[in-house]
């Protein structure tokens, strides 16, 4: 059953490393996947890469055998005005360069979450819909299907509003980005958060996390909290269906002064691939 799990990592943790280096380190520790960060600040967004280093990225993956499992990007996907014109620019190039990137078959996957200010779900939801359609569409266009990402304190942060969405939507360029830590810490139940949620995923995050005495989120490497790790994989698994699960790092841990990016890799491989190997 565990075979059929694909381990993956997100570079967005390693804003500081060199991607051509970090990704055969990567592949030593044993993941089989790479989601590749594209937003500014990363040495791999869109106008840092010319042809020449796409194809470069592109035949080291594929040298590797590492799958891309992702895009990822950050960009406020239902924006107004001048914002939305810049956004539209910049979710073009991201789309070209996951093209670029992809080798594998059906659609690239480019993953984001919504981001823009804390709206009223029931006064927002309709505008939201509209927004994304639109931009299913461009990505369709380009061979991307967008992925959404629901997340804490922003208008999407529930399975059920997710559900919502993409029964709302039902466009083939558009999915969800499906990370469990955003219901985990507030308790909710792992097979309803996967019930609701996996039909619609095209791409998978997982890490840890908690709330504080103050009701704030904590976020953890996996392994680092009470997430059962092999519940969750084996509530992914249930229909045999092969995917990746993409270890993430928040920025709350990888923006601290002491982290170190391969410590944090190391350790969110072992707990993961434990959990995965007791699934035999």
């Amino acid at each position: 059953m565990s075979g059929s799990i694909k381990l993956g990592y997100s570079t967005y943790a390693m804003q500081g490393e060199n991607i051509y280096e970090a990704l055969p380190r990567l592949r030593k520790i044993g993941y089989q996947a790479v989601e590749i960060m594209a937003s500014e600040g990363w040495m791999t967004a869109p106008d840092l890469l010319d042809q020449h280093d796409r194809n470069r990225l592109a035949g080291i993956i594929s040298e590797l055998e590492l799958d891309l499992s992702a895009i990822m990007a950050f960009m406020p996907l239902c924006s107004e005005g001048n914002a939305r014109l810049t956004m539209l620019q910049e979710f073009r190039a991201v789309c070209e360069l996951a093209r670029d990137l992809w080798s594998g078959a059906g659609p690239a996957v480019l993953s984001s979450p919504i981001g823009g200010p804390l709206l009223p779900w029931e006064s927002a939801r309709e505008k939201i819909v509209t927004d994304l359609v639109e931009l299913a569409g461009i990505a369709q266009d380009h061979g991307v299907v967008l992925a959404v990402e629901p997340h804490v304190n922003q208008v999407l942060d529930s399975p059920e509003k997710a559900a919502w969405l993409m029964n709302n939507t039902n466009h083939p360029a558009l999915g969800i980005n499906f990370d469990i830590s955003h219901f985990h810490v507030f308790g909710m139940d792992l097979r309803h958060c996967v019930d609701l949620c996996l039909p619609h995923a095209v791409h998978i995050h997982v890490k840890d996390g908690y709330l504080d005495e103050n009701g704030g989120v904590v976020f953890q490497l996996p392994g680092d909290g009470n997430l059962d790790l092999r519940e969750y994989l084996r509530l992914l698994n249930a229909d045999g269906t092969p995917r990746t699960v993409s270890s993430e790092v928040s920025g709350m841990i990888w923006k601290h002064p002491d982290y170190d990016p391969w410590a944090a890799a190391n350790s969110s491989f072992l707990a993961l691939a434990k959990a995965r190997e007791s699934l035999l």
